[in-house]
């Protein structure tokens, strides 16, 4: 205990010696950024890949072409990212990893998006993501007809790209025939791949440009693929809160059916009263008989949430885990209420929250608006986010709320509570490291995807946010050797002005064996 003490008061003692010239934190930073190229190099070849995403993104602020060559490196290594039915964690990886090349260089991300394989039918295209950010860039450098081109090559063999369509026919000119042409492929395009999510949000963009033909055929075309059970997306429960009531749907159906009702019933009333009769729909709609449009069109705002059914649940597990998920979204709308007024309160009535996961949403909340009161005020909420974070027993979800208390500790000039802060997440993070490292139930995915990674990770860079250069002897805190290396860089971020470069969950789940 003493020693902890003692490397507590050297923390402190250097955060109070005020804080450092702007040339010394880059200087640092440079340092750190230069020394990680050789640590990841010497790192097990399967943490590599995530990596360098990662010191390729901090070091795209001031030098793309370094980072560039650090995009290159990090898709090589992606190779020995694993991949089957279900779990795709190298092309999630390679598609989160193209649309920061196009960032800096569009026709290598171009490149390297098509060298991948299409995924198979029935699976989530991870390209997505990419495909916009692609046709973003090239939208950016007032390139449409390339971004045009580049979304035909893209549309044989995957899933129609929707959202990045939708990106292509508003860079249109008004009046541009172009447009109706993009909104009959798009027509095709769901025929031969239903998505009906993205295919739906594709039909409201639009729905004042469509020809009312063509307008009238997507809607049909929209509820026969619902009603058949095609094109749906991940089986979810869907709860909406809002002032005038609370809607549960536990059927995929009955979700995407109440999402686009009116549309459906703007189209063909009959048709629509028809599919109201459903058992799990018909006494929501008596309520809300245009369905999700009903509902968001009250006073107040609406709060959706998604539980995700699980392969082999039964109907009654679905139902039962909805219901929670009800009851936590309404506690959690009613505690936000009073955030911007009475932040006091609403600590209160987090401290009622019957989820761990919000309780800690909340107080992170807070604790980030704490640093914008007086020094009288914001000692006071803080010290209250101290209590009820201490009240959570779940590590996992407490410890960024750790790093949001430092961040405001050290906007109100107090080092010393920022540094406990700090040190409480990272003794938080060190618990879930363990868990994940335990040899006898190891975590499955690779280390730089951990839950207790991206805990480091956010933490140090709130860490060199709140106290400059005096955060570096925390690393000694970090257990392992490759978070280190994840968390240095981090903390080079913050130095130079940067983001966190954020939270990266795969998608898909590893099979057990």
């Amino acid at each position: 205990m003493k020693l902890c003490l003692c490397l507590a008061a050297a923390v402190c003692s250097a955060a109070w010696a005020g804080p450092p010239e702007p040339s010394e934190l880059s200087s640092k930073a440079r340092l750190y950024l230069e020394t990680a190229a050789g640590m990841i190099a010497a790192a097990p070849p399967d943490f590599q890949a995530g990596a360098l995403l990662q010191l390729g993104i901090v070091t795209s602020r001031n030098d793309p072409k370094k980072a560039l060559e650090f995009y290159e490196q990090a898709f090589a290594a992606s190779a020995l990212l694993p991949t089957q039915s279900g779990y795709r964690l190298r092309e999630e990886f390679q598609s989160m990893l193209a649309g920061h090349v196009a960032k800096v260089e569009v026709e290598r991300a171009i490149q390297l998006i098509t060298a991948m394989t299409p995924p198979a039918a029935g699976e989530v295209d991870p390209r997505s993501g990419a495909l916009i950010e692609i046709t973003r860039q090239l939208l950016a450098k007032k390139r449409l007809e390339r971004a045009a081109e580049f979304l035909d090559q893209m549309v044989v063999g995957g899933a129609y790209p929707f959202d990045a369509i939708a990106l292509v026919v508003q860079a249109q000119p008004p009046g541009d025939d172009r447009r109706q042409l993009l909104f009959s492929q798009a027509l095709v395009g769901f025929q031969q791949r239903p998505q009906t999510e993205p295919f739906e949000r594709f039909i409201r963009t639009f729905r004042k440009e469509m020809p009312e033909q063509t307008f009238q055929q997507a809607v049909r075309l929209l509820g026969k693929a619902v009603l058949d059970g095609k094109g749906l997306p991940e089986p979810h429960s869907q709860t909406m809160v809002a002032p005038s009531g609370t809607v549960t749907l536990t059927d995929p159906k009955d979700v995407e059916i109440f999402n686009a009702l009116d549309l459906i019933a703007d189209v063909d009333p009959a048709w629509a009263k028809e599919i109201a009769r459903r058992p799990g729909l018909q006494a929501v709609l008596e309520r809300y008989p245009r369905g999700k449009a009903s509902i968001e069109a009250g006073q107040g705002e609406t709060v959706t949430t998604r539980g995700t059914i699980r392969p082999g649940q039964s109907q009654a597990e679905i139902e039962q885990r909805a219901g929670v998920l009800a009851f936590e979204t309404q506690k959690m709308t009613e505690a936000m209420r009073s955030i911007n007024k009475d932040p006091a309160r609403t600590l209160e009535a987090a401290a009622q929250l019957p989820s761990p996961q919000l309780q800690a949403r909340v107080i992170e909340m807070v604790a980030m608006m704490a640093g914008s009161k007086d020094p009288a005020e914001a000692h006071s909420l803080l010290g209250k986010c101290v209590e009820t974070l201490e009240a959570i027993k779940t590590p996992d979800w407490r410890a960024n709320g750790w790093g949001a208390v430092a961040v405001s500790a050290a906007k109100i000039q107090d080092p010393e509570l920022a540094l406990k802060a700090l040190e409480k997440g990272i003794a938080d993070a060190r618990v879930v490291y363990k868990q994940e490292a335990n040899p006898d139930d190891p975590n499955p995915y690779t280390k730089a995807v951990w839950t207790s990674t991206q805990l480091f990770k956010l933490l140090f860079h709130r860490a060199a946010r709140s106290l400059g250069l005096a955060a570096e002897p925390l690393l000694e805190k970090v257990p392992d050797t490759e978070i280190q290396i994840i968390a240095r860089v981090e903390m080079a971020a913050a130095w130079i002005g940067a983001p966190s470069t954020g939270w990266f969950a795969p998608s898909s789940r590893p099979k057990k064996k």
